[in-house]
């Protein structure tokens, strides 16, 4: 299929992207200023969930873009072009492809993180801002010892945690947490009750849940200790997220980088003010 709106200069197939795919789509990646992504496009290559797309110009693959089904929400990821062919209308086709496979699955809200500069294409798409992801930066620490109920995820504790992480984020992101759930971290109530999660994912940071801002506390301090002292932590929040804005004031970090959430379809039941921590600003 051609992408609409592209210029007849560069008519674009677009085509599902493959694991062959994958070293090409990090070079693509590392092009626009993303270096590093190659297991992450592996993990969307290969997961049942998540759609990859590769865009070809001249035979060869110009652009690049992700999209994961959680339940009735879909999210649109790392959406990038090759400098040569931007502007060109390919970074908007393969959204609007990406969008279409995510809508043919049952996904009826679609949600991105956006640049200011790829803002006003998603707004012509369809997409309006409803809050802001704020990126903080600051140093990791040493191992210290844990606060009482906080402990490694086990698997008997899945149930659980998909179910908070579900009510939290009003997406059911189950299949991710299966996947990715070995090194997971819990905060266990005295009722023996999941009050909150942290899940380290492979290509840094993770989800971490909760609706309780002391156990985010305990669950962000840990985040930091498995970085170690001498890496830096981050960590993607909303706007939304007063306390966690505190939270980062009071640990001395630094704000870094703020990008707008975009969505369109149907609003979401989510609670913004429980999410500390995010698999990426791909997947949310």
């Amino acid at each position: 299929m051609v992408g609409m709106g592209v210029r007849e200069d560069h008519a674009v197939l677009m085509r599902a992207m493959t694991s062959e795919d994958v070293p090409t789509a990090a070079a693509v990646g590392a092009e626009v200023g993303w270096p590093g992504r190659e297991r992450r496009f592996g993990f969307f290559v290969g997961h049942p969930f998540c759609e990859a797309v590769a865009a070809e110009a001249g035979g060869e693959v110009v652009g690049i873009g992700f999209g994961t089904r959680n339940g009735a929400v879909g999210w649109i990821g790392l959406v990038c072009v090759r400098p040569a062919y931007q502007g060109s209308g390919i970074g908007a086709a393969i959204t609007e492809r990406v969008a279409k496979l995510m809508e043919e699955r049952g996904c009826r809200t679609l949600i991105l993180t956006a640049t200011e500069m790829g803002r006003r294409v998603y707004e012509r798409l369809g997409f309006s801002t409803e809050t802001h992801y704020r990126g903080f930066a600051g140093p990791g620490l040493e191992p210290g010892p844990l606060p009482p109920g906080l402990r490694r995820m086990r698997p008997e504790d899945l149930p659980s945690v998909c179910d908070l992480d579900r009510r939290m984020t009003g997406e059911d992101r189950g299949h991710l947490l299966r996947a990715l759930a070995g090194p997971g971290w819990v905060v266990e109530g005295e009722d023996g009750r999941v009050r909150g999660y942290y899940l380290p994912v492979p290509w840094g940071g993770g989800p971490l849940i909760t609706p309780d801002p002391t156990v985010a506390k305990a669950l962000t301090r840990l985040a930091r200790t498995l970085v170690g002292p001498d890496e830096t932590a981050r960590f993607w929040i909303t706007e939304m997220n007063g306390a966690c804005l505190g939270l980062m004031e009071e640990m001395g970090f630094q704000a870094v980088r703020r990008l707008p959430r975009m969505a369109r379809g149907e609003p979401l039941p989510w609670r913004p003010e429980s999410l500390w921590g995010l698999f990426s600003l791909g997947k949310g």
